[in-house]
Order: C-alpha cells, then structure tokens, then sequence
C-alpha cells in the first residue's frame, strides 16, 4: 500500500512528481499537511505539479489517519509527503505497513528559529527534527537520505 514517505519541504515538485512517483510506480500521491489542506490555492498548485497518471490527495492529519487505515486502499500504490519529521512520524505511528521514510529535502528554509545542523546540501535537522526521526526508527521503520532514486542511500541510524 504505502510505498514511502517522503518527507520534503516542498512537499510535490519535480522530483517528486516525476523521478519519485514513477520508480515506486505509485497511482496515488497523498499529501499530509494541516496548512495545505485548508488552502485550496496550494492544494491546486500540488494537484497540478503530479503526473495525469497519478492521483493527488491533500489531508489534514485527521482526514488522513481515516483514509489510510481504509481497507480500499490496499490495492494502491500510495507515496505519502509530508513536509516534516514530525509530519512523517504522525503517519509512521498512525498509518498500517509504512516501511520507509525518505528524506529528500528539509531545513533550509528554518521559519521555527531552532539551530540546525547541516547534514548535506538539502538537509539541515534541528534536535527536535533528530528526535522525531529517531521515533520512527525506534518503530522499526527504515530512515534514509536519498534525494533522488539514482544516488547513494544514507541510513540516518548511522547519521543521527
């Protein structure tokens, strides 16, 4: 059902939409975020950045909690964004069978003021954001870096 989780700041952009959503070769895209559910502009903008081929949905965690515990979506193929570790750790805990949570894009816009430490160019984690990763993990779901599916995975057990 759940092929990933993504967590990615921009939530659904080219490499999402595109390189992502074709290597899973998912049909649905679900976005988790409170401010995208409720600001039809964005969650325009999401539905238009995916493929034809791939439906897009935009949830509040609430709405989303219910539609992925559905037993009607057993046979989707589903990548879940979200544009937190926090966000991602909701549906790790919330979501059936959620095997891994990629990390593409995260902390360079800092809009919360906490201190972060650059892991790479496209990732920058504060304590808070390390904790909620080290949560998913403690789940027994696999926590990695890959930007985009042809580079070199990083297992962020061995980074955190």
């Amino acid at each position: 059902m759940i092929k990933m989780v993504r967590i990615d700041e921009r939530l659904i952009h080219g490499q999402v939409a595109l390189i992502w959503s074709k290597q899973l070769g998912v049909n649905r895209i679900i976005v988790v975020n409170e401010k995208a559910a409720v600001d039809p502009i964005l969650t325009s903008t999401l539905k238009m950045a995916a493929p034809d081929s791939v439906k897009v949905i935009v949830l509040n965690e609430e709405k989303a909690k219910v539609l992925l515990n559905d037993p009607r979506t057993n046979d989707l193929n589903i990548l879940v964004v979200v544009n937190s570790p926090k966000d991602a750790r909701f549906v790790a805990e919330n979501a059936p069978e959620v095997g891994k949570v990629n990390i593409g894009n995260y902390g360079k816009a800092n809009k919360d003021g906490e201190e972060r430490q650059k892991l790479n160019d496209n990732v920058f984690l504060g304590e808070k954001d390390k904790d909620e990763l080290r949560e998913i993990i403690a789940l027994g779901v696999t926590t990695e870096y890959q930007l985009v599916p042809d580079q070199p995975i990083t297992d962020m057990r061995t980074v955190l």
